[in-house]
């Protein structure tokens, strides 16, 4: 008896696995520099060195995935140079209790100093060496753009926590899913929340997708984000939208959708000129306003031994929820890429995306281009590159502004099994 149980808790053991990826990737940058001070350059030089941990547990239907990656950048080495260190972490808990029934938790989080015009505010780089860092660029999803700030680096906090279930069980080509979830971001001090405003808030979306056939598939989708700021601004945006994908042929698919968002919004409180001697702080009233939700978009491949080719465009008129005053507007969202597979290890993908308002709205207008590249030189070792340019104009400021950076980086990675 006792020999049976112990050989049972053996394999349940054994059937448990945990792996480990370790990465180290070090980014060398040329960019151009806003700083304001007379006798700064006009073009700045920057060092990152970011080492990651990973590790992942399976055990039959659950998984558990942990991240961690410290950013140490040296910005300006070659003027005043100073470190700036930001943290990056993961975490996703997979759970299968029965058939056709998925949970899942995320968190990701970044906290410290962050340039968000040359680094994306992503939980991590990409350690498979296929999206070096770089600075902002076109969504891989469309959208949307965000607004630049001011500052050239802000002490900057970005937390998303997501719940997430997905089940099959009402029928064989139905799909039912569900998320709620809870995120803060923005500017931690009095400077940083100057240029990026603090915004945090609750969201939920369902949706249901049936399957038309083995190659189109329909979307019935609804969703509630709610965000308030640290200015005062505050925003409640429910969507309501129908999509429509379908294969086209082998080589082209289309996704279409249509939709109306009902928006509440407050904005930040001004404080009155010299007509209010006073000075205190005025607030309009909340506006409701009904707004479209369009997207399209069409992928296309060009297969080749040589150089298989991937590309996408994508146009979107949705709400648009700007981080830096916390208005929201339709905006226009136009982006276009694609990725070149140059041969087994070697990857080339440009891209180019604007956004600008619509339906007589005031916002930044923003036109963003740029290429990366990657190199495998063996299965743990690759060389990457990046170049990016943004050009935006805001009515706020009186002129437009004109952003670019080049990086190359080299990454070197481990995985294995404890």
């Amino acid at each position: 008896m006792l020999g049976g149980v112990l050989t049972a808790a053996l394999l349940e053991v054994s059937c448990a696995s945990v792996t480990y990826n370790v990465a180290a990737r070090v980014d060398s940058r040329v960019r151009s520099n806003e700083a304001v001070t007379e006798d700064a350059p006009s073009i700045a030089g920057d060092t990152d060195i970011t080492p990651t941990l990973g590790l992942e547990w399976r055990e039959g239907n659950t998984s558990l995935q942990l991240d961690y990656a410290p950013r140490i950048s040296m910005r300006e080495i070659t003027v005043q140079p100073r470190t700036e260190i930001q943290h990056m972490g993961r975490l996703a808990a997979n759970w299968r209790p029965e058939r056709g029934l998925t949970l899942r938790l995320g968190e990701e989080l970044v906290l410290g100093a962050v340039n968000l015009f040359t680094t994306d505010v992503t939980p991590l780089p990409d350690t498979g060496g296929s999206d070096p860092d770089g600075p902002l660029r076109p969504p891989e999803d469309g959208g949307p753009l965000q607004p630049l700030p001011q500052t050239d680096t802000v002490y900057f906090l970005s937390s998303t926590s997501t719940l997430t279930a997905t089940t099959s069980a009402l029928g064989r080509r139905w799909n039912l899913s569900g998320s709620t979830g809870f995120s803060i971001s923005g500017g931690l001090d009095g400077a940083a929340r100057e240029a990026v405003p603090m915004q945090y808030g609750p969201r939920f979306d369902v949706s249901l997708s049936h399957a038309l056939s083995s190659l189109s598939a329909i979307t019935t989708s609804a969703a509630v984000n709610y965000s308030r700021f640290s200015t005062g601004a505050n925003n409640t945006v429910v969507s309501l939208t129908e999509s429509w994908g379908t294969r086209l042929s082998r080589r082209t698919s289309l996704q279409a959708g249509a939709g109306v968002s009902v928006v509440n919004s407050l904005e930040a409180p001004t404080t009155g000129g010299d007509d209010e001697p006073t000075g205190e702080a005025t607030t309009d009233a909340p506006r409701t306003e009904l707004l479209p939700n369009l997207t399209f978009s069409v992928g296309h491949r060009v297969p080749s031994r040589t150089a298989d080719f991937n590309g996408t465009l994508s146009v979107r008129v949705t709400p648009f929820v700007d981080r830096l005053t916390g208005r929201v507007y339709p905006r226009a969202d136009l982006t276009l890429g694609g990725t070149w597979a140059l041969g087994p290890r070697v990857r080339v993908s440009p891209s180019t995306g604007t956004a600008f308002a619509v339906g007589g709205a005031t916002g930044d207008r923003i036109v963003t281009g740029g290429m990366t590249a990657s190199w495998m030189l063996t299965r743990w070792v690759s060389v990457d590159a990046d170049a990016r340019t943004t050009w935006s104009r805001s009515p706020e400021l009186p002129a437009a502004r004109l952003n670019w950076a080049a990086s190359l980086g080299l990454s070197v990675r481990q995985t294995g099994i404890l």
